[in-house]
């Protein structure tokens, strides 16, 4: 008789451990770890979606041991390394073994092996398009999933739920309201597409580029035993110095040896053009796996995965778990992404989970980036990576000149237009000499917050604890009066924006700190007939409105580029020559001490979009609070200097490095159980410590309200743990948590957090 081990795909921490079940003679040679099973369980013998972790000859158990129900694939889904890595990160992040295999065996891919697939299309086009301008939808959810389907016709369900945010019920209520119609589409299995490329050789590297390439090609060709090796690399370049040149060959190296590879980058990076890029160098030998993929896209590139097809796979944050065996390189290009952090459950970060498997698999990691995380620089500094540099750009490109603007300055000369008279010059110099700019601020909608200028009144969501904003109805543009909309960027809700204060009835009533709509409606006013293109989360709902957007501005349809974070990062436009950070201080007013770090990074990249090509570059960054160090030394793009200054403060703060942070969020619809529940846990953890040797680093914050202390009609608390160490953290945190009696009140554990809101 054989056994076997299985961990179920949906359970909770109180019985999440491996359970036996016997093989059934007519699974015996078919079964292994990794399959995916239907088991019984429970006393009502519920058939449950399970995990093989371990097969065995042998069970000690006295009692009945039932057999597996039904084997759900004929072939392991899931690695014998990537069961070591979900018991790895079910002890670091507190999630249960579904949870972590959830990551590795996404949802989507083991609900497309049916050859129809759910897909959605809207009634009347046009009287949507119409209830659209008229302003009659109401719920931000409804409004993408109807630009969504106006712009491509019909999508699946799947990728319409992902790419808009919303929940199938949001679907079913347009269904309801005879607004979309759901129907059952035959997937696609070929995706022409990947086929068109044009195969290019490798560049010759620079003498800087070369020695980084040696350096990582020795560790991958080094003994594999040898632990005292250092496998991991900080690769420093400035932008535009060819990092991604140095990834590819490296690549290479690996794929020579029999080595899979695997290359992340950020979302908003993973451009058809980087795609294309890579495509050139390995051909149909590579994997794309990112958010805007269709289910039937997911499911063939796992597939291509699982069946060895590919030894190079490249892909947004989810892709560090892909299934690649043999792995021998894995590459974080611009590492210091806050986006690499997941902020749902299990909360990972990529390059966590990217240590792991090098570690699994005694492989290489290459951190890549221009401003590197300060966790990771400092890695360099205590001998546990090693730092590459490339100071220099690529070709006879120089770093742009930049210039910081005091707009307080500008008030003072009468200049109350979001765009500095230093801006606007330099702005109509490179369009009247044919070039192109990039305008960034980090703000979508129209403005901030409505403000009235006689009581101070801000108009708030009624649902959540932040000020509405102001959005333009886009589907109102061209009439004489837009309709101006209040949108809650956190629950969705919107509201019609007032005419007079709510509060004390003023017409003093007025829109306060531009966003998105407003930069492109001032920049159509001043600029005219040079054109605009805006991108940010509202513009690029659609399953290919990235590529559509950008391969404009490309193609020289627009003379500006406006938007939020998406486009700083990763894009690499010839004729752009001016690049304008607007409102840069904004970054820096949040309650969180990562705020001047991602403040720098964000300058320093918006920076370095221009003066790529033969022109020289010109950056003008526009400030209140010029003095702010982040401000200063982005502008510089020095980031030994930034990282001098940040260092300082995190260790005088015991912030990481020096130390490492959990935050325990509690939540529900009234506060007080709220409260009274997170202060219990405080207590419980105040025993816990007492009562232990050992844990006198951990220490425990008082509970209180979180800075967002009430989001979509639930109020939240939080606990702030701060320790040595990630590990002791999540070793002193387990026994409490597992223990703890949560009642009806839902909780969240994230460990290293990025949000501290």
């Amino acid at each position: 008789m054989m056994y076997c081990q299985v961990v179920l795909r949906n359970a909770t921490r109180a019985f999440d451990r491996e359970y036996t079940y016997t093989i059934p003679d007519s699974m015996q040679g078919k079964l292994a770890a990794g399959s995916r099973v239907l088991v019984p369980f429970g006393s009502g013998n519920r058939l449950v979606e399970g995990v093989v972790t371990a097969t065995q000859r042998e069970s000690r158990s006295e009692f009945y041991i039932k057999p597996i129900a039904e084997l759900l694939a004929e072939q392991p889904e899931v690695l014998p390394e990537q069961l070591q890595l979900a018991a790895q990160m079910r002890n670091r992040y507190l999630c249960t073994y579904g949870d972590a295999l959830k990551c590795m065996l996404p949802p989507t891919v083991t609900a497309v092996g049916a050859k129809t697939i759910r897909m959605a299309e809207l009634v009347d086009p046009d009287e949507a398009a119409q209830r659209l301008a008229d302003g009659e939808i109401s719920r931000v959810g409804h409004i993408r999933v109807i630009e969504l389907l106006l712009e491509s016709g019909s999508a699946p369900l799947q990728e319409i739920m992902h790419a808009c945010q919303v929940s199938r019920a949001v679907l079913n209520t347009l269904v309801k309201n005879q607004l979309i119609q759901i129907f059952t589409q035959e997937s696609r299995r070929s995706f022409p597409e990947e086929l068109e490329y044009a195969p290019q050789e490798p560049f010759s590297p620079s003498p800087d580029q070369a020695a980084a390439i040696q350096v990582i090609g020795e560790a991958l060709t080094s003994d594999r035993q040898n632990v005292t090796q250092v496998k991991e690399h900080l690769l420093f370049g400035i932008t535009g110095s060819g990092k991604t040149e140095v990834y590819l060959q490296c690549a290479q190296l690996a794929v020579d040896l029999g080595r899979g590879v695997i290359i992340l980058v950020p979302e908003i990076a993973l451009t058809p053009q980087m795609i294309g890029r890579i495509r050139s160098r390995f051909g149909t030998g590579i994997a794309v796996l990112h958010s805007r993929l269709t289910p039937a896209e997911r499911y063939e590139q796992w597939q291509r995965i699982l069946r060895q097809e590919v030894q190079v796979v490249v892909g947004a944050r989810s892709a560090v778990f892909a299934p690649l065996p043999h792995i021998g390189l894995i590459v974080i290009d611009e590492e210091q992404e806050s986006t690499y952090k997941s902020e749902t459950h299990p909360r990972y970060h990529a390059r966590d989970i990217a240590r792991m498997r090098a570690r699994n698999h005694q492989a290489v990691v290459v951190l890549g980036s221009a401003t590197p995380s300060i966790e990771s620089y400092y890695r360099t500094e205590k001998g546990q990576s090693r730092l590459l540099t490339l100071p220099g750009r690529i070709g006879p490109a120089a770093l742009p000149k930049a210039e910081i603007i005091d707009m307080r300055q500008e008030l003072l000369a009468g200049n109350r237009s979001i765009f500095s008279r230093k801006l606007s010059q330099s702005l109509r110099d490179a369009f009247r000499e044919g070039h192109q700019a990039i305008l960034l601020i980090n703000r979508r909608g129209y403005a901030g917050f409505i403000l009235c200028r006689t009581c101070g009144h801000v108009v708030k969501c009624r649902s959540c604890s932040v000020s509405m904003t102001s959005h333009v109805n886009r589907h109102h543009i061209g009439t004489p009066q837009p309709q101006h909309l209040l949108v809650c960027h956190y629950c969705g809700k919107i509201a019609h924006a007032p005419t007079t204060c709510p509060a004390c009835g003023s017409d003093k009533i007025g829109r306060f700190g531009a966003g998105t709509q407003q930069v492109e409606e001032q920049f159509n006013l001043n600029f005219a007939p040079y054109k605009a293109i805006r991108m940010d989360q509202d513009t690029t709902s659609g399953r290919r409105s990235h590529q559509r957007l950008l391969t404009s501005f490309a193609n020289g349809e627009a003379a500006a580029l406006i938007g939020t974070q998406m486009i700083a990062k990763g894009h690499d436009f010839p004729n752009v020559t001016v690049s304008g950070v607007l409102s840069a201080d904004l970054m820096l007013g949040v309650s969180d001490f990562r705020s001047s770090e991602r403040a720098f990074a964000l300058i320093t990249q918006t920076a370095g979009r221009a003066g790529r090509g033969e022109a020289a570059g010109t950056v003008i960054i526009q400030a209140y609070n010029v003095d702010d160090y982040a401000v200063r030394l982005g502008a510089a793009q020095d980031y030994p200097g930034f990282y001098r200054q940040e260092i300082t403060y995190r260790c005088a703060m015991k912030y990481p490095p020096f130390g490492s942070l959990a935050i325990i969020t509690l939540s529900g619809v009234q506060e007080r159980p709220v409260r009274e529940k997170c202060e219990m846990l405080a207590s419980a953890l105040h025993v816990r410590r007492q009562s232990e040797p050992g844990l006198d680093s951990i220490e425990i914050l008082a509970p209180a309200r979180a800075p967002l202390y009430r989001i979509k009609d639930r109020y939240r608390w939080r606990l702030v743990v701060k320790g040595s160490d990630s590990a002791v953290l999540a070793a002193f945190l387990m026994p409490v948590m597992d223990r703890f009696d949560f009642g009806k009140i839902a909780y969240a554990f994230d460990p290293d957090p990025y949000q501290m809101l």
